[in-house]
């Protein structure tokens, strides 16, 4: 039994708004937009005091890979729960609960998204004591943010009455995001705080207050937490999920019931949920230029310019825009007109969907392989197999692949031979012969792979052994 408190990291968001970085295969919250970590890492490296226990980290099917990875490399102790389909935060939190009822973690519950900037979280620390207060009174509380604009983006949340600890208050309604005109009488009235998404309760609090105002919710996710584990991964029944209704705790709890405290916090604070929010916390040159490793520039002001890689972006006498480059798309947008970027997404989804999709980096069970270069007849792959880990026993049908090693020891198996590759070292794989690629040493190994054939896609791999449970 533990009273400490349980970090909840919910990490199911999409960021479309951050096209082309981020996809649905890759969120913001697994890139390093603002440091070499990603937010999701940053986030968990906040939670690691000594008044934690270890994270419960809430996160898509899809992107349990890159979780696992990314988590592990901040902890070595992180709960890694698994979401079928995305239902919005009301079941993703209450599967949380349900897990922290079910394990013995009976102190209140921290819940936070996984793709938030913060750069002063020790001000929220210096005030869980009171909000633990507050939770204890059976209060769901919500960390309100002390507003610095009118902002357009951001939902509101409207105090009422002062409660016993200094600097609390009850939640008189809660507000969406609004017009400019509507924020700016927010502001001048003194009565609104940034809704921030991040919460603290009780877990039994949590799941009552649900029960009585989500029913649905309660019942579909009360059902579905027998969790199995799976590779290191926690997952609940996903058939009784597909049932659940997807709802927000704002809609389904927290706009309705009567029990909810607001706690503002002056933090500085981001939801990092376009590339207007991310250009006013980045650092900026003398002239407003966000660079970012690899720009430069002449007479330009105020630009925003993000590429991948080792890719420069120059820029000459330019003003007011937001230049993003990756591997397969770049962005070219006025600063101005970055809201109406979903309507450009919306065109893209009619002529190419897959570039809303997929990235360059696409995360395994072993590892992860990055496509370098791609075109009729042939495909180059960088591979990096991670230490112990191992690629299925497959064989391709319409293509046949090179792998050169470039650093490592590959244990190699084609057809009936077994051999390992070192360094500078190559083999060949015909089409239909049998293979597998492991990592049998204690550092990782990098591979270029090149295929070549007529069907290059994910779709051409017949398994015949997998570690990881793969058909």
């Amino acid at each position: 039994m533990s009273r400490k408190i349980t970090p909840v990291i919910l990490a199911g968001g999409i960021g479309s708004r951050l096209w082309p970085l981020s996809r649905k295969a890759m969120p913001k919250q697994f890139l390093p937009l603002l440091s070499d970590e990603s937010l999701l890492q940053s986030t968990l490296k906040r939670v690691t005091g000594s008044q934690f226990n270890a994270p419960i980290l809430v996160c898509n099917e899809a992107h349990r890979f890159i979780a696992k990875s990314q988590a592990l490399d901040v902890s070595k102790n992180v709960t890694l729960l698994l979401e079928p389909e995305g239902k919005n935060t009301a079941p993703a939190i209450a599967l949380a609960a349900e897990y922290a009822q079910k394990n013995g973690l009976l102190g209140p519950l921290l819940v936070m998204p996984a793709d938030h900037y913060i750069c002063d979280f020790e001000k929220l620390l210096a005030r869980l004591d009171d909000a633990v207060a507050l939770a204890e009174a059976q209060q769901l509380v919500t960390f309100a943010i002390t507003p610095t604009e009118p902002h357009t983006g951001y939902g509101y949340i409207r105090q009422g009455p002062p409660l016993h600890r200094d600097g609390c208050y009850k939640v008189a309604e809660f507000k969406e995001k609004p017009v400019l005109k509507l924020a700016e009488q927010y502001i001048a009235s003194g009565e609104f705080s940034w809704n921030s998404g991040m919460f603290l309760f009780f877990a039994d609090v949590y799941l009552s207050e649900l029960k009585r105002f989500a029913p649905k919710i309660a019942s579909s996710i009360a059902q579905a937490a027998s969790f199995t584990e799976d590779l290191g991964f926690l997952r609940p029944n996903a058939d009784i999920l597909k049932t659940c209704p997807s709802d927000s705790i704002d809609y389904a709890i927290l706009e309705r019931s009567e029990n909810v405290a607001m706690l503002p916090v002056d933090l500085t604070w981001s939801d990092v949920g376009s590339f207007s929010a991310l250009s006013k916390i980045a650092n900026k040159d003398q002239f407003g230029n966000y660079l970012g490793s690899q720009g430069v520039s002449i007479d330009s002001e105020n630009n925003l310019l993000i590429s991948e890689a080792d890719h420069t972006i120059a820029a000459l006498g330019i003003r007011n825009k937001a230049i993003i480059h990756t591997h397969d798309a770049t962005l070219v947008a006025d600063k101005k007109a970055l809201d109406k970027l979903p309507e450009l997404l919306k065109q893209l989804a009619q002529r190419d969907n897959d570039k809303l999709t997929h990235h360059q980096a696409v995360f395994r069970p072993w590892g992860n392989y990055r496509t370098l270069v791609e075109s009729v007849g042939f495909k180059v792959k960088k591979i990096i197999v991670n230490c112990g880990a191992k690629l299925s026993t497959q064989r391709h049908h319409h293509r046949a692949e090179h792998w050169v090693v470039v650093s490592g020891i590959a244990s190699v198996h084609v057809g009936d031979d077994k051999f390992e590759l070192g360094a500078d070292q190559s083999c060949y794989i015909a089409a239909q012969q049998i293979h597998s690629l492991a990592n049998c040493h204690d550092e990782p190994l990098i591979v270029i792979e090149v295929q070549t054939g007529a069907i290059l896609d994910e779709s051409d791999i017949e398994r015949f052994e997998d570690e990881y449970g793969r058909e």
